[in-house]
């Protein structure tokens, strides 16, 4: 969790505080890209690499600017990720941009393609915007990930997602997504043994296809929720993608997605939810719900595999990141 003594206080209007962080936190690594000072880093992963292998718990900070580059993270230790912003509760006002271009034509392997990497526990990420520019794609080059999350605990806070096919995967353990924005085409959300909590967010497609691709073996290993976020068409879009967008479709049949008291732009197609193809269609396992769903995309005849909920109970956060969940997401940004 994010130590308080990190935020600035900018002002006070109406009730509604305006936070900031645009300098280190005392004892946090520094990335500057333009104009690097000495004891600074310029680039993302060669502050991850310096940090000690000693399991204690970190923070790098990193400047306003755009650093070209592919970080993985594998230290052991708690690891906090502070992008530079005039607001910390608005992705909008994100200052820092992680960018690649890698598909995995190139890279040898969807997660290979990732911008950012994580394969450990205890590692949040603050206000900064993560990109993979590669897409549209073809055959050969369809997956191009932003991030490849293999770790419990992971916390992701007012972080923009940019990506076409495979933006974010939630692979492992149990992760949270506070006030983010998710931009992509086609299963742009997906994962086999995450257990996923997506709390108003902001879920943006480019071009047709499915948002969502969960592809358990058991429906005990995988559970996407997004919870009172916003559904809706990418201001990137070269053309209206009315009835063109799914909810998710199933990975594997044992896919576990549900929508809670979200709201569903005209984008959403009146099934609301798609079998995987023709030949393997991968419906007769999947939990594929919707509780209080509202805005146009909310109307029509949902596929016969789908699930209309009479209530959120089994959805909440304790439901899907488990009981402790309290002592590792930052509650600033569940609200």
């Amino acid at each position: 969790m994010l130590p308080k003594r990190t935020l600035t206080l900018l002002g006070f209007c109406a009730g509604v505080y305006s936070l900031a962080r645009t300098t280190p936190p005392t004892g946090a690594v520094v990335v500057r890209g333009s104009g690097t000072q000495a004891g600074e880093f310029s680039t993302v992963q060669a502050a991850v690499t310096s940090l000690p292998a000693d399991g204690s718990a970190q923070t790098i900070f990193i400047y306003p600017g755009t650093y070209i580059e592919q970080v993985h993270i594998t230290r052991v230790g708690k690891l906090a990720i502070l992008g530079s912003t005039t607001d910390i509760m608005n992705h909008a006002a994100n200052s820092v941009r992680l960018s690649f271009n890698l598909s995995q034509g190139t890279s040898g392997g969807g997660d290979l393609s990732a911008t950012l990497r994580i394969d450990t526990a205890n590692v949040s990420v603050y206000n900064m915007d993560i990109v993979n520019t590669f897409g549209p794609h073809t055959a050969a080059n369809a997956q191009a990930l932003a991030v490849a999350g293999y770790g419990t605990n992971l916390g992701f806070y007012a972080v923009g997602f940019y990506g076409y096919q495979d933006t974010l995967r939630a692979e492992k353990g149990v992760q949270f997504y506070g006030l983010c924005y998710i931009e992509g085409a086609v299963d742009f959300i997906f994962g086999q043994n995450g257990h996923a909590f997506f709390h108003k967010n902001t879920i943006a497609s480019v071009a047709a296809g499915a948002i969502t691709a969960d592809g358990p073996d058991t429906a005990a290993e995988s559970l996407f929720v997004i919870n009172q976020s916003n559904i809706t068409t990418s201001a990137a879009a070269t053309s209206s993608l009315a009835g063109q967008v799914f909810l998710g479709r199933p990975w594997s049949a044992q896919a576990q997605v549900a929508y809670i008291s979200c709201t569903l732009g005209s984008s959403i197609n009146p099934a609301g939810w798609e079998i995987w193809s023709v030949a393997t269609p991968q419906t007769s396992g999947v939990l594929f719900a919707e509780f209080d769903s509202t805005g146009p995309g909310a109307a029509g005849q949902r596929a016969p595999f789908s699930t209309k909920l009479s209530s959120a109970t089994g959805f909440g956060i304790a439901d899907v990141l488990g009981s402790t969940w309290a002592t590792w997401v930052d509650s600033t940004y569940f609200i």
